[in-house]
């Protein structure tokens, strides 16, 4: 069955309008999306002292109901507030510019380039006191051999 792709976008422009608002597309609940909502209050009545209970209790009063019509428990709220949580510190990293040192420039258009050189290491690499090589001793062994093959004849 061959798809007209004119009315592909269209249908699913009018579907993605029609989608909840959500910071996830997996949220098969109602009950994560009334504890995303009410994340900010649940903190400040956790900072107040009041218990996950009496929380769960008063969201269960205002209709908030788990799978098969159950009442919100202090257990599932707390599973719920700290998987919001853990999407939250997701999301934030994921957004955060990440910081690459190797890549920053002072001039925009230039473009920072490693530079190749054929030149020997210098001396021989050092050893812990044990005896077994270093990091840095097994890379410079590596590109003395990669020196070696490289080498122009």
């Amino acid at each position: 069955m061959p798809l007209d792709p004119k009315r592909l976008v269209r249908d699913a422009k009018k579907a993605q309008t029609a989608r909840p608002a959500t910071l996830i597309g997996r949220e098969t609940t109602g009950v994560t999306r009334a504890v995303r909502a009410a994340l900010p209050t649940i903190r400040k009545l956790r900072a107040a002292g009041v218990s996950w209970a009496a929380i769960a209790q008063a969201m269960a009063e205002q209709g908030v109901r788990q799978k098969g019509d159950v009442p919100l428990t202090a257990t599932r709220l707390t599973a719920i507030v700290g998987q919001v949580e853990v999407q939250d510190r997701r999301r934030d990293a994921s957004a955060a510019p990440r910081n690459r040192p190797d890549l920053a420039t002072s001039d925009p258009t230039s473009v920072a380039r490693p530079e190749l050189t054929s030149k020997p290491p210098r001396g021989p690499a050092p050893s812990d006191p044990a005896g077994h090589p270093t990091a840095e001793a097994i890379r410079r062994a590596g590109l003395a051999e990669l020196n070696r093959i490289l080498k122009k004849v």
